[in-house]
């Protein structure tokens, strides 16, 4: 997995952080987006994040994921954070992204799986 992040400071929105995955994905290679994410948003309030997907290849188990909610550590998370993830038109890749973002509400950070890199962005910008 290789990734490049962009973070937007004090726009006038709030702050946004834009990820970009590229190659396979397994839930060690999530799990270390999450704890980039929570490195690079810390400071931030309301910040809305964006991951894109779509050069990416998914693979998760559902045990997998599980080991997500056991492991994480949901307190140095900034809660007022949201998350819109990007799929590739893949149904399987879209599959997975929704298992993990379902895994992600039910530890209670706002978050969604979109096919359209359009309505991921009209979400974040409209606060829900």
């Amino acid at each position: 997995m290789d990734y490049q992040i962009k973070i937007l400071r004090g726009l006038d929105r709030g702050n946004y952080v834009i990820m970009f995955i590229r190659g396979s994905m397994d839930i060690a290679a999530f799990r270390r987006v999450l704890d980039k994410l929570t490195e690079a948003t810390q400071s931030f309030l309301d910040c809305k994040i964006l991951i894109d997907f779509q050069d990416s290849k998914c693979q998760f188990l559902p045990s997998d994921v599980t080991e997500i909610a056991l492991t994480f550590d949901f307190a140095a998370w900034p809660h007022s954070n949201k998350i819109a993830l990007v799929s590739s038109p893949d149904m399987e890749q879209y599959r997975h992204l929704v298992i993990i973002g379902d895994c992600l509400l039910d530890m209670k950070i706002d978050v969604s799986v979109f096919y359209e890199m359009r309505d991921a962005i009209n979400w974040l910008a409209r606060g829900g």
